[in-house]
């Protein structure tokens, strides 16, 4: 048994020395193999920095026009859209009840001239009576008192007439300032009360407005500069108080040209916070570091440069940084976190 043992160990042995002999050898470490760089170069700009919002085009002064009088919209003066000049009529309501006042007042003040007339004209007959001893002069006297009397008479009736004349005229409503009709509010024919809203009527400019979160309101101001698709603008009004569950604050905004947009048209604002007019700007992938240590790479002749910055104003994917590099420098701008800037390079063309 011992014999066999020792044969077969001396058969194995050569053949695991073959084995050995045999196997390709491991593959050598290339050395200071170079790291790829996606480069991206440095563009000197205007950038704006802010956040986006959805703003509505309001008019800057608005109100509802209103029913002084009750009685039946006779007519809409003017169409949905139109134009009104200050003072110019916008509805006409019939109200019955105060046409009949006038006529009443009026005819009892023609009643009352007529009898001030006659009192005064016999007034004039008993002074000549009075004066050549053919009247009394108690009676002389009634007479002057009953003339005296139906001029006041008359006077109240004209006062009458004249209130009269005033309700009568609020039964046209009548453009508040020049502006434009923006909607009505009823139908001819229909029946009104005092108060009720008959159009709203609004001036010709426009205002942007939007609501914003109270918690984004860091950093903005009256005054403060507002950037859209027409243009800039200037936030005109922040309403004092927060509004609603989502505790939003009304901005008004005013552009610096004339917005000649329908009401109730949205369109998307840029509420500005940072503006830099001539930035030294890089992508933003091309900025490592965390909290207030920030770097980019710098390629200088297939090399690597580290260089820390400050950041500034950030607008669509593009970030200010100090000290300005000049236009058209060359930086790393991908995986900058993970590139060793002492080992050599490869630049992969932007």
């Amino acid at each position: 048994m011992k014999a066999i043992i020792h044969f077969a160990s001396a058969t194995l042995a050569p053949l695991g020395l073959a084995l050995l002999a045999c196997s390709p050898p491991p593959p050598a470490e290339v050395p200071n193999a170079p790291q790829a760089v996606r480069a991206a170069e440095v563009r000197v700009d205007a950038l704006v920095q802010g956040r986006k919002h959805l703003a509505e085009v309001v008019p800057e002064q608005s109100v509802k026009v209103i029913a002084q009088v009750p009685g039946t919209v006779t007519s809409m003066a003017v169409a949905e859209g139109g134009p009104a000049a200050y003072g110019s009529p916008l509805v006409r309501v019939s109200a019955p009840d105060v046409a009949a006042r006038v006529a009443r007042v009026r005819s009892e003040r023609k009643r009352a001239e007529r009898e001030r007339d006659f009192a005064c004209a016999t007034v004039k007959t008993d002074r000549v009576l009075a004066k050549s001893g053919d009247l009394a002069s108690i009676t002389l006297d009634r007479s002057e008192r009953g003339c005296a009397s139906a001029e006041h008479a008359v006077e109240g009736a004209k006062a009458g007439e004249r209130e009269a004349s005033v309700a009568k005229a609020r039964g046209i409503e009548r453009a508040p300032f020049d502006g434009e009709v923006l909607m009505h509010l009823v139908d001819e024919g229909q029946t009104v009360m005092p108060g009720s809203p008959l159009l709203q009527f609004a001036s010709r400019e426009r205002l942007l407005r939007i609501r914003v979160p109270q918690s984004d309101l860091k950093g903005i101001e009256v005054g403060g500069q507002v950037m859209s698709e027409l243009g800039a603008g200037r936030i005109a009004s922040i309403g004092a108080q927060a509004m609603g569950p989502g505790r939003v604050i009304e901005l008004l905004i005013k552009m610096d040209d004339e917005l000649k947009l329908r009401v109730g048209t949205t369109l998307s604002i840029i509420l500005t916070t940072g503006r830099s007019e001539n930035a030294s700007a890089v992508p933003d992938q091309a900025i490592a570091g965390v909290d207030d240590a920030h770097y980019v790479l710098v390629i200088e002749n297939n090399a690597l440069r580290r260089v820390d910055v400050t950041l500034g104003v950030r607008q669509g994917g593009w970030t200010e940084i100090s000290p300005a590099l000049p236009k058209g420098t060359q930086i790393a701008a991908s995986a900058v976190a993970t590139l060793d800037p002492s080992a050599p390079i490869l630049v992969v063309t932007p």
